[in-house]
C-alpha cells in the first residue's frame, strides 16, 4: 500500500453507519493538525454467499468500494470546506491487514465502533481490536454516542505506571493543548477479589496509594513542563480498572490509554495484552477511545509524539495567536 500523503489520517470505511461517524471524526482531527486523510476500503476475497444474494465477484465488490470512497471524498469536501487532501484506496485481503499495514505509514488510524451483542461483537468488534492490538500508530474508536457538536474540552488518560506511560501522557499533553481543555490523569487499580480474604485489603489500599502518588506525580510532571498552559489533575482510584474508565468517559472529549504494560509496583495491571481492560473498554467508552502503542527500545516519546495526529511542537501548541 502507497500513500502521496505525508503521515496521514487512516479512516476505515466499509459503508456502515459506523464507518461513517469515523469519517466525520478524521475529518476533524485532519483540520485540526493540517494533515491529509488516507481513506481505505478493505475488501475480503472470502464472502458469505446466501441463497439470496446475487453472485458477487472480486471485481464487483472493488466497484461497489470505488462508489463508497467517492462519496466519503465528497463528505471530507463539504465538513473540511475543500481544505484536507484526500487519498482513497481500495485494497482487497481482511481488513486487520490492510488497515495495520497502512498504519505504518500513518499518525492515526480511525475506526467506527458500536456496542454489539455477543454474537454481532464477533463482527463488528474483531476489526478494531485487531487494529488496536498491531497498529503502528496509534488507533482512534468512535463510538455510537459521540457528537461532532459537543465539547467538553475534557480529555481523560489512563496510566498504569509502565513505560508507556509517558507516551500515554505525551499524547493526551498535545490533544488537551490543541482542543484548550484540561487534562485529567487516571491510575487505578483494586486486589483481585480471590486475593482480598488473604491479606488486610484496606492496609493494601493504604501502601498502594502511598507508593503511587510519587510515581504517578512523576509522570505528569515529565509533560506539564513542557505544555504549562494545559490544566491538570491526577485521579487516583482503588478501584476496578475498566468500570473506573468507562464512568470517566462519560463527558469527555477523548480517552487515552495504552496498548500494552505492566505496573510500576510489580503488579500485573490488567491493562496489559490488550486484554480485558482494553475490550470492555472499548465495548462501553461514551467517549471516543485512543489507544497509544508500546514503545519499542527504538522509539523515543518525542518520536511518537511526533508521527501523531496533535503535530504541533508543545512550543507551537502554547504560543498566542497572531
Amino acid at each position: 500500500m502507497r500513500t502521496r500523503l505525508d503521515r496521514p489520517i487512516v479512516v476505515g470505511l466499509d459503508g456502515s453507519p459506523d464507518s461513517a461517524r469515523a469519517l466525520r471524526y478524521a475529518a476533524q482531527e485532519a483540520q485540526r493538525a493540517g494533515c491529509g486523510l488516507w481513506l481505505v476500503n478493505a475488501i475480503h476475497e472470502i464472502v458469505p454467499v446466501a441463497p439470496m444474494w446475487p453472485l458477487l465477484t472480486s471485481d464487483t465488490l472493488v466497484d461497489v468500494g470505488h462508489e463508497l470512497l467517492d462519496d466519503a471524498q465528497l463528505v471530507v469536501e463539504d465538513l473540511s470546506h475543500a481544505t484536507v487532501p484526500v487519498e482513497v484506496e481500495t485494497a482487497l485481503g481482511p481488513a486487520v491487514q490492510i488497515l495495520t499495514t497502512a498504519s505504518e505509514k500513518a499518525r492515526l488510524v480511525v475506526l467506527g465502533h458500536r456496542s454489539a451483542g455477543i454474537v454481532e461483537r464477533l463482527f463488528t468488534g474483531s476489526t478494531t481490536f485487531g487494529v488496536i492490538a498491531r497498529s503502528a500508530c496509534p488507533v482512534v474508536s468512535v463510538p455510537h454516542e459521540w457528537d461532532q457538536n459537543r465539547e467538553e474540552h475534557r480529555i481523560v488518560a489512563a496510566i498504569d505506571g509502565s513505560s508507556v506511560s509517558s507516551a500515554v501522557l505525551a499524547y493526551a499533553f498535545a490533544a488537551a493543548s490543541e482542543r484548550s481543555a484540561r487534562l485529567e490523569v487516571v491510575h487505578c487499580w483494586r486486589l483481585d477479589p480471590f486475593y482480598s480474604y488473604l491479606v488486610d485489603e484496606w492496609s493494601v489500599e493504604q501502601e498502594w496509594d502511598a507508593q503511587t502518588h510519587g510515581m504517578i506525580r512523576g509522570f505528569i510532571d515529565e509533560w506539564s513542563g513542557r505544555y504549562p498552559a494545559v490544566p491538570v489533575e491526577s485521579r487516583l482510584e482503588y478501584a476496578p480498572i475498566a468500570d473506573t474508565l468507562v464512568r470517566y468517559s462519560k463527558d469527555t472529549d477523548l480517552l487515552v490509554m495504552g496498548r500494552q504494560g505492566h505496573g510500576g509496583l510489580g503488579l500485573r495491571v490488567a491493562m496489559a495484552a490488550p486484554g480485558s481492560v482494553t475490550r470492555t473498554v472499548l465495548q462501553h467508552t461514551h467517549c471516543p477511545l485512543e489507544v497509544i502503542p508500546v514503545l519499542t527500545r527504538a522509539d523515543s516519546t518525542d518520536d511518537l509524539v511526533a508521527a501523531t495526529s496533535h503535530a504541533r511542537t508543545p512550543a507551537e501548541a502554547d504560543a498566542p495567536e497572531n
